[in-house]
């Protein structure tokens, strides 16, 4: 190979890496946190330099863990999670809430017939829940103690785990690019 044939061959290997830098690795960076964090929620805890145990269960309906979303930005990849909720159950929280003014409901259960009857000739019955009145509650003020469950790293280097894997796949990226 001539210097000059290097020289062109070097060229276009730093354009591919700058590009790469610029362009390619949020998008595998932020994949890559997606997955650990739905990882998190799956294991119940959080992968840090030890894995930490959830003391309370953070999926209900599913929506904490499905929020979780990721943007790029030129060479930087930014984690979030728009529920309103989401900080105060990574991080933790501990404070005085307001409360709003609201109606509560009372059920009452009650045992219904069902028109089937067993082998002895006693009928079958099912448990109905039913609205039996509402109570008015004012506007207060409480304190709360949210422990910390966290899901998704706080800040850089939070989590070996994570950053061992997204070292592995830019390191693989990167020799598939000088190699070319």
């Amino acid at each position: 190979m001539s210097p000059e044939e290097f020289d062109k061959n070097l060229k276009i290997t730093a354009t591919a890496l700058r590009n790469y830098a610029n362009n390619r690795y949020p998008t595998v960076a932020g994949n890559i946190a997606l997955r650990f964090i739905n990882g998190n929620f799956r294991a119940g805890g959080y992968q840090g330099s030890s894995f930490k145990k959830w003391k309370t269960k953070l999926i209900d309906t599913g929506a904490l863990r499905s929020d979780n979303t990721y943007t790029t930005q030129v060479a930087q990849v930014t984690l979030k999670n728009n529920r309103p909720y989401a900080k105060a159950h990574n991080e933790g929280y501990e404070g005085t809430v307001s409360v709003k003014a609201h109606t509560r409901n009372s059920y009452s259960k009650t045992k219904v017939g069902t028109g089937k009857f067993t082998k002895k000739g006693k009928e079958r019955t099912k448990t109905l829940t039913t609205k039996s009145g509402e109570s008015k509650v004012k506007a207060h003020s409480r304190k709360i103690k949210i422990p910390q469950s966290q899901f998704m790293p706080i800040k850089d280097g939070d989590s070996p785990v994570l950053k061992n894997a997204i070292t592995r796949a830019v390191s693989r990226d990167i020799k598939e690019l000088i190699n070319k």
